[in-house]
């Protein structure tokens, strides 16, 4: 459960660290960082959200690793074009979103505020946009789509990404041909069932990408 790993993680970080140091190694060799996907996305959705609001949109990063979102979009390590883009926007907000980075351990990142992502520290209805990154991990994940739920305004998104093979189940049949041979077969089964799930915890599934 969540409440045992941060327990254990807080026990002992440098297992934190060395699980991260792993995980930064094995990013470096995919064609493509979903951090950096939904980065485009709470931007290219951000900016219709915001419409003239005068305060920065709220995101909410659970499980956030190194915190890269909250680097991204709370004003540190951005680019120019991105900063003057910022400055140029309608609104003219000087910061167009304010993230909250939580994990179970900071080790040093003032960006990162630890604790159980089934109980972070936020009031009711904060967030305009929650986001779990490769994050669904324990046994008590619906207490994070729950906690993802409460902190959500009620016209609130959430943005899920995860490895495909979590969500596929695969079955060895014949090919259907006669010919006798097993073939691989997946099916939607696990998602349909994940998604089930997502509405009865109070979400409605407008996407999914499955590039």
């Amino acid at each position: 459960t969540s409440d045992t790993a941060f327990k254990r993680f807080s026990e002992n970080p440098e297992l934190f660290d060395q699980y991260h140091e792993g995980f930064r190694k094995q990013v470096s060799q995919w064609p493509v960082n979903p951090v950096d996907v939904i980065i485009r996305w709470i931007h290219k959705t951000g900016g219709q959200k915001q419409g003239f609001k005068k305060e920065p949109l709220v995101v909410v990063d659970f499980g956030c690793g190194d915190a890269k979102l909250g680097k991204e979009l709370g004003g540190k390590g951005k680019s120019k074009k991105q900063k003057k883009q910022n400055n140029e926007s309608q609104n003219n907000v000087e910061n167009q979103f304010k993230v909250h980075s939580f994990d179970l351990v900071a080790n040093g990142n003032p960006l990162i505020t630890p604790c159980d992502m089934a109980n972070v520290p936020l009031e009711d209805g904060a967030a305009d946009f929650a986001v779990f990154c490769l994050a669904l991990m324990g046994t008590n994940i619906a207490d994070f789509i729950r906690e993802a739920h409460r902190v959500l305004k009620p016209d609130g998104l959430i943005k899920i990404a995860e490895v495909r093979s979590r969500f596929e189940a695969t079955a060895v049949g014949d090919d259907g041909n006669g010919g006798g041979r097993d073939k691989k077969r997946t099916d939607d089964s696990l998602l349909n069932e994940f998604i089930d799930t997502m509405d009865e915890l109070g979400f409605e599934c407008t996407q999914k990408d499955r590039s």
